[in-house]
């Protein structure tokens, strides 16, 4: 069993009335805790990405890394 850590956030009025009609009662934090999931899994790929492309376009850091 996974710890919990609970948090709170302050939305618009009009957002959260969005996200309670769209996601339904007693679903807003599972979905947001999917969205946080997904965006953090995406902003991992792409940093690893760019170290990647860094390494692959400067020979120089790539011989250095390997030291």
């Amino acid at each position: 069993m996974q710890l919990r850590q609970t948090f709170s956030i302050h939305l618009p009025v009009d957002l959260y009335q969005e996200l309670m009609k769209k996601v339904g009662k007693g679903k807003i934090s599972t979905f947001i805790r999917e969205i946080v999931e997904e965006r953090l899994s995406h902003e991992k790929n792409c940093l690893g990405r760019a170290y990647q492309e860094c390494y692959a376009n400067n020979p120089h850091l790539l011989k250095e890394a390997k030291l």
